[in-house]
């Protein structure tokens, strides 16, 4: 159960300029680029990405109505920047429903198991969140906010 949406309406530069204001770290899935997984603030939580959040949940609630999934509420969020070199490793979403991830910038194939995604700046993809996933090396950077659910 894997959806693509198609978010580029949404002001890119905004966004990336306020993900590159707040304080990352290193993350063991992300071996050449920083995370702000389990480091402060839950990335939809800052107040200049309100509209974003509620982009991002009118689609997690389309997903569910596709897919008959009760209502969800996002538990945590955070966003990635990963370097040209870097590889995803494959890994899923423990303890959620629902993942999503949004891409800034990036064109690195997200690969699962029966299919792989060509993203591209605005791509949003809303999947199982236990379906593995990861990607191959990075050919340029990219920068992805991504989240989980869980039942309301």
């Amino acid at each position: 159960m894997i959806e693509e949406y198609n978010l580029s309406f949404l002001n890119l530069n905004i966004i990336k300029s306020k993900l590159l204001e707040i304080e990352t770290a290193s993350h063991g899935l992300v071996t050449k680029g920083t995370s702000t997984y389990n480091h402060g603030m839950p990335v939809l939580m800052y107040p200049e990405l309100t509209g974003l959040k509620k982009t991002l949940k009118q689609y997690v609630r389309l997903y569910c109505n596709k897919y008959e999934i009760p209502p969800l509420k996002f538990i945590n969020s955070w966003f990635n920047i990963s370097q040209p070199g870097n590889k995803l490793k494959a890994h899923k979403h423990e303890e959620s429903i629902v993942s999503g991830a949004f891409y800034i910038s990036g064109s690195t194939p997200l690969i699962f198991p029966d299919t792989s995604i060509k993203p591209y700046p605005g791509l949003l993809v809303i999947f199982s969140s236990n379906l593995v996933h990861y990607t191959e090396e990075e050919t340029e950077e990219r920068i992805i906010i991504s989240f989980n659910t869980d039942y309301l």
